[in-house]
């Protein structure tokens, strides 16, 4: 399916009514988008932060009746923008899926941003109702806090890529960058190697400022302050998004994996929109340095896109990144590359790309992860208006690797593995633990 049949806010007519009638309240940030400013009053339980709001969201097709996502009840996306947000109305993409709040917004003949701003108030304004009677907004203070703790230590000699306001500075980046941050649709990707179809590497961050990002994820990592782990199969690393590093890698996100994925993947149904994104580290330490993750079993992400970087801390040595088939095709379970990390290199590759980490012989290593996705593209294809990332599965034929088997993954591992002495390291040695997508994670399908 080409990438044309997801309408992306600029061409969506609702999107482009709504976006073009700013006032004090709202803005248009870009045609199609729409920005509302929440201030929910002092007694709000959702008080503890100003939420910055998104109105504006692909529909499918040209027929103004299928609309975004296929659902009449949603006839236009509005996100609610923050990490710290939890609220079972708010899927984990910030997307507004209360069915109370779009009954409201439907109740009058037209649909206006002046409507959606007074039911997004009413929305935060009281506390969510939940099933198990946990309270989501102690949480959403919690998250709140902990990054307004965290800033105030000023780590890393008060790092600027911490500010609520952070933006990918150019100087950071590898000088190789410099013509695609000033011409990302046109200047040429002679920067960007492909070791094999579908993986692309290129160099990103200079060691200066790998190890800035180090610092920062060690000093947060000295503090008692909540953390979460980024997911069930990395025991170490954090996410970032939640310290404090939003701003900064939604401009990451922006500024390069978003250009780059649109031409890169052009084929792709969500290449040209990719508009969220679940950031984190991972850490790798060698056994003689205690506990730590050796590993990581073979798996494909809960991302349309993901870039890998490698920060490092230190030296390391036999560290390999390998990549088997895609999810979905015939050839998912067969090895086409290892590669090895380097200091500020990057990885980017789509998500359902099957890989895996194979031990780290000696030192240790952190690496930056960012799972770029689609709002549009996940919720057509919840609707089924699009087919699902992967899908229809191919069936497999060849032969498989046993190097691309997961023993959390695959039910026919334990009648496909056979264990030999020069299989013990890429094989045997590594810690199995079964994957599973961050909370309230919408990759449903």
């Amino acid at each position: 399916m080409a990438a044309a049949s997801l309408t992306l806010p600029q061409h969506h007519p609702l999107s482009l009514s709504l976006a073009a009638s700013p006032s004090g309240s709202w803005t248009s940030s870009a045609p199609g988008l729409a920005e509302i400013s929440i201030e929910p009053d002092s007694r709000s339980p959702y008080s503890c932060k100003t939420w910055l709001c998104l109105v504006g969201g692909a529909g499918l097709g040209a027929d103004e009746d299928v609309l975004f996502g296929g659902d009449p009840r949603r006839p236009v996306c509005v996100r609610v923008l923050g990490v710290e947000m939890s609220h079972p109305g708010i899927d984990d993409l910030g997307c507004v899926v209360d069915a109370k709040f779009w009954a409201a917004v439907l109740k009058d003949d037209e649909v206006t941003l002046a409507l959606i701003e007074k039911h997004l108030r009413i929305l935060l304004s009281v506390e969510a109702e939940t099933a198990d009677g946990s309270t989501p907004s102690d949480l959403t203070k919690q998250k709140v806090g902990t990054i307004t703790k965290f800033r105030n230590l000023k780590p890393a000699n008060n790092s600027a890529i911490l500010a609520s306001t952070a933006t990918l500075n150019p100087d950071h980046c590898h000088p190789d960058l410099s013509a695609f941050l000033s011409s990302p649709t046109t200047a040429s990707l002679d920067f960007i190697s492909s070791p094999t179809p579908g993986v692309y590497t290129f160099e990103l961050f200079p060691p200066p400022f790998c190890a800035e990002l180090v610092a920062i994820i060690d000093a947060f990592e000295a503090t008692t302050l909540p953390r979460r782990r980024p997911n069930t199969m990395n025991n170490y690393g954090l996410v970032l998004t939640e310290i404090g590093l939003e701003a900064y890698a939604t401009s990451l996100l922006e500024r390069i994996i978003a250009p780059l994925s649109a031409r890169l993947w052009p084929e792709e149904v969500f290449s040209t929109s990719l508009d969220a994104h679940h950031t984190f580290c991972v850490e790798y330490r060698a056994e003689e340095l205690g506990k730590g993750d050796r590993n990581l079993d073979m798996h494909h992400d809960a991302s349309e896109v993901t870039l890998n970087v490698c920060l490092g801390r230190g030296e390391f040595s036999a560290s390999g990144l390998r990549f088997c088939g895609e999810f979905g095709k015939a050839d998912h379970r067969q090895s086409k590359l290892q590669l090895q990390h380097s200091l500020g290199r990057a990885v980017l590759h789509l998500g359902r790309h099957r890989h895996g980490a194979d031990d780290i012989a000696s030192g240790e290593r952190v690496n930056l992860i960012v799972w770029a996705r689609s709002s549009a593209f996940r919720a057509a294809a919840a609707y089924g208006h699009v087919n699902p990332d992967g899908y229809p599965k191919k069936p497999e034929s060849g032969e498989v690797h046993q190097v691309c088997l997961s023993k959390a993954n695959d039910a026919d591992y334990e009648a496909r593995v056979k264990i030999t002495e020069t299989d013990t390291t890429t094989l045997a040695k590594r810690k199995y633990t079964p994957f599973s997508a961050p909370p309230k994670s919408c990759a449903k399908f």
